[in-house]
């Protein structure tokens, strides 16, 4: 899977500038999908170049050309192939579960210091999340069909970080102790 997808599946929903999808997609994908402007930008290119998306240019004066990408009928079907196809099992690699499972070869005091932070981090997120999450519960229920994808997977993503946070609770605790 690569950004290729998300994008075709963004744009599914109808066209869009390079702009309003590097926006849009920080509201719908950003939470599951990391991926950089220029990321962007060089997929939408690169999905054009293919003749997966189309593009029109529009006047957009005083500022540069407005191209608005929509999906034809060739990214139409690059997208339901891909989603018929099963993905593999997500792999993880976290560099701060290797400093864990390290724990005894090393200063507690510093590692206390990087899980805080991340704490704050996830605090921060969780916080983001569930104000997203209370803006798709207000929505009328024929909206929220619409959404219900995004929905179920902000769910999720909830459900990852308040599991990351009761986990490094216990991880504090353990550390603070020294009970390892």
């Amino acid at each position: 899977m690569s950004l290729r997808q998300v994008l075709l599946v963004y744009l599914a929903s109808g066209g869009s500038s390079g702009y309003d999808i590097v926006k849009g997609f920080q509201h719908t994908f950003g939470y599951l999908w990391n991926a950089s402007f220029q990321q962007i930008y060089r997929d939408l290119g690169k999905l054009h170049e293919e003749g997966l998306l189309e593009c029109e240019t529009h006047d957009n004066a005083p500022r540069p050309p407005r191209k608005v990408y929509t999906l034809n009928q060739a990214g139409w079907q690059a997208m339901q192939t891909w989603l018929a196809e099963p993905v593999p099992v997500p792999k993880l690699n976290d560099a701060f579960m290797v400093k864990i499972a390290a724990v005894h070869l090393q200063n507690p005091d510093v590692l206390s210091q990087e899980l805080a932070q991340l704490q704050a981090h996830y605090r921060d997120k969780l916080a983001y999340l569930s104000k997203k999450r209370a803006v798709f519960e207000s929505l009328p229920p024929t909206v929220l069909e619409k959404f219900m994808g995004v929905f179920l997977t902000l769910k999720r993503g909830i459900s990852l970080v308040e599991t990351w946070l009761e986990w490094s609770d216990e991880v504090a605790k353990m550390l603070a102790a020294r009970k390892w």
